[in-house]
């Protein structure tokens, strides 16, 4: 109980405004525009959805994916964005390049308890021998997090699990990017070696466990404000199969749904007003 105690304290720090300073690679890019202070990376094309985590600097937006955003971007200024669903790099790179598009910071939850507990197994093990640690600690971050603007946080489960952290969401505007499971697990197998990948058994006992999950979160991540599912854009794209979607397709699509959201809202207030 001391240790989580001490765990929650630690992820309490990581988790606050001051992050931006932190001397970690993963948190030194966050910074307004620090994507293209410099960019020491040449610009790619950003066709299908990469297999691996790309960082900040690799995902540079193109041009007219610059434009297209700031077409919409005004109406929903300063306002954070919180992304949920299954953790896979194909999740964590679109809420990448959504954050360089439309110049917020991006934070991971994931990534901060990873550092602070010592990885991802360590993270596994503190989120399956302890959930009511796991949700308190999401929840002090949200709270924290939750009084700053321009930010994409990319969240880990914790953030649905339940009502208390759900309702911290409800301070910005939640999306849930609903991704194939098979996407999911290929990154779990990677992370887990050769031997993992080439074992047949060992995808279907990941897929087994990863579909429990899913089907116990699906209703909860569909409380989000807005839902974009990489299979639904591929359809409506005309592409055959997700190998055709690009990441820029998808941040497209969810700047378009959060416009539509912030217009609806501002029509419903308009409507309420009295005369």
């Amino acid at each position: 109980m001391a240790t989580a105690t001490a765990m929650r304290a630690a992820t309490a720090a990581f988790f606050s405004p001051s992050v931006s300073s932190s001397p970690n690679p993963r948190h030194h890019q966050h910074p307004l525009f620090s994507a293209r202070r410099g960019r020491t990376h040449p610009r790619r094309r950003l066709r299908a959805l990469p297999a691996t985590e790309l960082t900040l600097e690799e995902l540079n937006p193109s041009v007219d994916l610059l434009r297209k955003t700031a077409e919409a971007v005004g109406d929903f200024r300063k306002t954070p964005i919180y992304i949920v669903g299954t953790d896979c790099n194909a999740k964590r790179n679109i809420a990448k390049l959504l954050a360089n598009s439309i110049i917020y910071r991006y934070l991971c939850s994931e990534d901060l308890l990873e550092d602070v507990l010592g990885g991802k197994e360590a993270l596994a093990t503190f989120r399956e021998t302890d959930e009511k640690g796991y949700l308190e600690v999401e929840t002090e971050g949200l709270k924290q997090l939750t009084s700053m603007g321009s930010l994409v946080l990319c969240c880990g489960d914790g953030a649905v699990m339940n009502s208390t952290n759900l309702g911290l969401l409800r301070h910005g505007v939640s999306i849930w990017i609903d991704v194939p499971l098979e996407l999911a697990v290929n990154d779990m197998l990677k992370s887990m070696g050769a031997n993992a990948i080439s074992d047949p058994d060992s995808f279907s006992k990941a897929m087994g466990k990863l579909r429990q999950r899913y089907d116990n979160l699906k209703e909860r991540y569909a409380n989000s404000d807005v839902t974009v599912s990489v299979q639904n854009v591929a359809s409506q794209l005309g592409y055959g199969s997700i190998d055709s979607l690009s990441l820029e397709d998808m941040v497209i699509e969810i700047v378009r749904q959060i416009e539509k959201l912030v217009k609806a809202k501002a029509m419903m207030e308009a409507a309420g007003k009295p005369e």
